[in-house]
C-alpha cells in the first residue's frame, strides 16, 4: 500500500497576508488618523507622544499574532512537514499532544502543542485551508488532526 500524496493544510496565501501587508496597511491606516488628528488643531506635545506610542504598541501587537505562524504546513500522513521563516520541519503526528483553535483570531487558525519541542519551539500555528462560517465549533481539521495523532500513540 503506496504512501497518500502530501497535501497541504495551511492557507499559505492568507499567512502571507498575515505576514507582510496586513501589518504596513494597518499601520498605513493608523498613522493617516493619527496625523490628522494631531494637526487639525494646535500642536500640543502630549498628543504627538500619545500618536507616537499608539503606532509603536500597534507594531508590537501584530508582530505578536503574526510572527510565530507557520509558512506552510503539509500533511504527509504519519507527519506534518512544517516550513516557517525558512526553517522545514518534519514533525511526527504522534508527537501531537494537543490541537486547538486559536480563539479571537481572525482568520483563524490551529494551534498545535507538541510533546517534544523542535526547532520550531513546542507550538505550531497555522491557518488552515478554507472559509468557516460558523467558527464557534471545533474545526474539523482540528478533529481529524487530533484523532489521527491519538490513533497513531496507539499503534505505534
Amino acid at each position: 500500500m503506496s504512501a497518500p500524496a502530501a497535501s497541504s493544510l495551511s492557507n499559505a496565501f492568507m499567512t502571507r497576508l498575515v505576514k507582510k501587508p496586513f501589518p504596513g496597511m494597518a499601520l498605513a491606516v493608523l498613522g493617516a488618523m493619527l496625523v490628522g488628528g494631531v494637526f487639525s488643531r494646535p500642536l500640543q506635545p502630549a498628543s504627538v507622544i500619545v500618536a507616537l506610542a499608539l503606532v509603536a504598541l500597534t507594531v508590537l501587537i501584530q508582530r505578536a499574532m503574526a510572527r510565530h505562524l507557520a509558512d506552510e504546513v503539509i500533511d504527509g500522513g504519519e507527519y506534518l512537514l512544517v516550513r516557517s521563516d525558512g526553517i522545514e520541519e518534519k514533525v511526527m503526528l504522534r508527537d501531537v499532544a494537543a490541537v486547538r483553535r486559536g480563539f479571537g483570531n481572525n482568520p483563524e487558525r490551529l494551534i498545535l502543542t507538541l510533546r517534544r519541542p523542535g526547532r520550531l519551539g513546542d507550538t505550531i500555528a497555522f491557518i488552515p485551508k478554507g472559509i468557516r462560517w460558523f467558527p464557534y465549533v471545533e474545526h474539523p481539521l482540528a478533529y481529524e488532526l487530533r484523532t489521527r495523532a491519538q490513533l497513531l500513540r496507539l499503534h505505534t
